[in-house]
């Protein structure tokens, strides 16, 4: 047997497996350590359709690549620091600009659904595996997107 029938027998392995797992998660399985321990082993084998030495997206955030890939718990402690060093609202500096941003209600209802949404994809399950990386930007997310809703009127029913 050749390296190149080994190889493709692992790609063969690995998309069966990769097929199990989806399948079952689209039945809203539990998420068992049977489980974790499959997703583990899929996230750790190296995909085929991911070029060797590419960052893994469980860790790393892609849409900043002018200087690599960018580390998701760096990105989430610089977004707590900006966050932190920020003006209240209403409060206003008399060498800065006024900042206040005005948003629709509908607006504000679609930003906190896509916020929400990434939300979900950062933080540990099935859409990243059992990687913790994502979990901080993940609160972040989804702390905003609590506030922002809370100040619809669809958010004030809640």
């Amino acid at each position: 047997m050749t390296d190149d029938d080994l190889a493709a027998r692992f790609d063969a392995l690995r998309a069966a497996a990769d097929a199990v797992f989806v399948s079952e998660r689209r039945r809203q399985r539990p998420y068992t350590a049977v489980w974790h321990e499959l997703h583990q082993a899929l996230l750790e084998s190296q995909p085929p359709d991911r070029p060797a030495g590419s960052p893994d997206p469980a860790r790393y955030s892609l849409a900043f690549t002018d200087d690599g890939p960018y580390e998701l718990t760096r990105l989430a402690a610089e977004i707590r620091e900006d966050l932190a060093g920020d003006r209240a609202r209403g409060e206003h500096l008399p060498e800065h600009p006024p900042r206040e941003v005005r948003l629709t209600q509908l607006r504000a209802m679609v930003i906190s659904t896509l916020l929400r949404e990434l939300a979900a994809r950062l933080a540990p399950g099935p859409a990243v595996g059992t990687g913790e990386a994502g979990r901080d930007l993940a609160e972040i997310a989804a702390e905003f997107a609590t506030r922002l809703m809370n100040m619809t009127s669809a958010g004030a029913q809640q």
